[in-house]
């Protein structure tokens, strides 16, 4: 498709286009009419009408209180315990919502906390966090934190972001969260508010946020509070953690209040959606498209465990959740969806799901994709989107294509770039169509930067656009595909590989469910291609035959794997990435456990992933001789990886 051909499609398209959602003073218009979103020219015709005119108040929590109050007694929030859809069942409405939100601002100013302090949140999903957001976002700065994380790790990210306000998961079966919250309040070495969510089947427990605030009004803010701007900052989100080193980002109120828009134009969402909650809130996706916006929408949000997708007796309830509650659109990310497709629905009635669904957060394979289509009739939307852009930068067409490998479209008012750039970061010139390179995007999503301002260099540039890290493609209709994370290149004797062409490989496989490509060290070559993969239940295929299989259909013959290693699970984030960090660390282990051997004596290796820097190597040796040092010495300094030997 030509540029001019594209543009005139636009123009004709605009013109038979009912305007998308306005969010002004009163919320979202009631009577939603999507634009139908096929190709390039929809999303050019979308956008002859400025965003300012769609979007006229920019503050999200006003939203949500809007979302509350669009119907007032419609139920807002249905959790049940412990992944059973028939047992036990809490139920709040909207107005519960808005009254249970009230008092926690209030009582947020109350203690003392400001509009721009940090409040720590270390919980899975429950009710009350949906109250704490909305309260949060009226009062502070909420800074929901992976509730996985040990100690040592949420005393660094509470410390970093000034949180003297945490509200974590009191102590409860099955869960570590109140322990670790309580060495991480220890390690910080400074007092602490720390109030208590509660499982909704318990007992509260002391200090519980629900009636600490219950002391305070429900009717209405005690204290003045402005609008919030575009620009203004709304809360802290911590990145993904495939790195290990999660850095915070400043989301804002106009960030948020874009994601919705934009959420609602890409998967034209109904009054009368029912949503699963089921993907930690922790996470831009989970906070948002499948929680806050959701609200804000006025839909019922449908929490099914306090474990989320990890649930088995859940994933396993699965489809009765979609007839009990008539759930409109299916959850999960490919992990989720890979155990889905293998035990449809037998007696249930899935009728009241849509033709299509959003998932992202890693590649998924063909099949997984074919097999949901087949038991639904819904068709997959990949989606690619950070933390730092507020999630989704490109959506594929709901009413469109679906390109095999690709991420579909770019998000209306959203601008991609793929670009060249030197050494030191600056861009070179764009590159041709296909042609690979850096992803940058530009939106009104993109955040305010990170809490670090020193983190923002070659990220957030001056221009506006965000500098990704990752690498993709365009192709001539707009199509956006994503090879991987810069970080992630396989650097094979200063040949570039992408590990997404291994990974897409084996997930055309019908065996495999996860895949993760990684380099080993080499002393020759500096690195090579190996992968990692999960298969599915009872897949009888083995490595040497993955390896045959994959070799026939990887393009770059240096980039063939030298070896395929089957875990019987991957490390995987909280939304479902594979934890390269943690497989580097892996490779590099099993290739200097072995080429250590001949050196004479004991000794033990410690492997450590230092972020940005790379693989580190301390080699302890134990009791052994000067000889014994330099054929360590020897062996290390082949490899170019940064080493220390200790001698005991």
């Amino acid at each position: 498709m030509t540029a001019m051909s594209t543009a005139s499609q636009a123009q004709a398209a605009v013109q038979a286009q009912a305007a998308a959602p306005d969010i002004g003073p009163e919320g979202s218009v009631p009577a939603r009419r999507y634009p139908p979103l096929r190709s390039m020219a929809d999303v050019l015709a979308i956008e002859q009408i400025p965003i300012e005119q769609r979007i006229t108040r920019w503050d999200f929590a006003m939203n949500l209180l809007d979302g509350c109050r669009n119907d007032p007694q419609r139920p807002a929030l249905h959790a049940t315990d412990n992944g059973d859809p028939d047992g036990k069942l809490l139920t709040w409405s909207f107005a519960d919502l808005e009254r249970h939100a009230l008092r926690i601002a209030n009582m947020l100013r109350a203690h003392g906390v400001g509009p721009e302090d940090a409040v720590a949140i270390v919980s899975p999903t429950v009710p009350a966090l949906f109250a704490l957001f909305i309260g949060g976002l009226l009062a502070a700065r909420p800074f929901p934190i992976n509730w996985m994380l040990s100690g040592d790790a949420l005393a660094d990210l509470i410390g970093r972001s000034g949180a003297k306000t945490i509200v974590a998961l009191g102590p409860t079966p099955g869960f570590s969260i109140w322990e670790n919250v309580n060495a991480a309040v220890a390690k910080l070495g400074r007092p602490c508010v720390l109030l208590t969510l509660h499982d909704p089947f318990a007992e509260p427990h002391a200090g519980d946020l629900l009636t600490e605030a219950a002391r305070h009004a429900g009717d209405g803010l005690s204290f003045a509070r402005p609008t919030a701007q575009r620009d203004t900052v709304a809360c802290y989100v911590h990145s993904g953690g495939t790195t290990g080193h999660p850095k915070i980002v400043k989301v804002t109120h106009g960030g948020m209040v874009f994601r919705q828009w934009a959420a609602n134009a890409c998967l034209a969402f109904t009054p009368d959606d029912v949503i699963l909650s089921d993907t930690p809130l922790f996470h831009i996706g989970g906070l948002l498209v499948r929680g806050l916006v959701c609200t804000a929408d006025g839909n019922t949000t449908v929490i099914p465990s306090m474990h989320g997708a990890r649930d088995k007796t859940y994933i396993a309830n699965y489809w009765r959740y979609v007839e009990r509650f008539g759930i409109t659109q299916i959850s999960g990310v490919p992990t989720t969806l890979s155990v889905l497709a293998k035990n449809p629905p037998t007696t249930e009635d899935i009728s009241s799901l849509r033709p299509y669904f959003a998932t992202g957060s890693t590649a998924m394979a063909p099949a997984i994709q074919e097999r949901i289509r087949a038991i639904t009739g819904a068709r997959t939307l990949q989606t690619y989107g950070l933390t730092e852009n507020t999630s989704h930068v490109a959506v594929d067409p709901r009413d469109g294509e679906i390109r095999r490998g690709c991420s579909g479209l770019r998000v209306p008012y959203t601008t991609v770039r793929i670009v060249r750039l030197d050494k030191d970061g600056e861009i070179l010139g764009d590159c041709a169509p296909g042609e690979i390179g850096m992803v940058l995007v530009r939106s009104p999503g993109v955040a305010a930067g990170y809490l670090d301002p020193a983190q923002d260099r070659g990220v957030f540039r001056p221009d506006g656009f965000l500098v990704t890290g990752d690498l993709g493609c365009m192709d001539d209709d707009g199509y956006l595909r994503i090879s991987g994370r810069q970080k992630d290149l396989i650097i094979r004797g200063g040949h570039n590989i992408e590990p997404g062409l291994i990974e897409d490989a084996l997930l055309q496989s019908p065996w495999v469910a996860q895949a993760a490509a990684v380099g080993k060290p080499d002393a020759h070559a500096g690195e090579l291609p190996i992968a990692y993969v999960e298969l599915h239940p009872g897949a009888q295929v083995t490595a040497e035959g993955l390896l045959r299989y994959a070799a026939d259909r990887i393009p770059e013959r240096p980039a063939v794997p030298k070896e395929i290693i089957v875990l019987d699970k991957l490390p995987l984030t909280a939304v479902g990435k594979p934890i390269k960090h943690i497989l580097q660390v892996d490779a590099a282990r099993r290739v200097f456990d072995q080429v250590l051997q001949p050196v004479a004596c004991a000794w033990e290796l410690d492997v450590a992933n230092t972020g940005g820097s790379g693989l580190k190597l301390t080699l302890d040796l134990r009791g052994g001789t000067g000889e014994a040092y330099r054929q360590a010495e020897e062996i290390l300094s082949r490899y170019a990886i940064p080493y220390v030997i200790r001698q005991s």
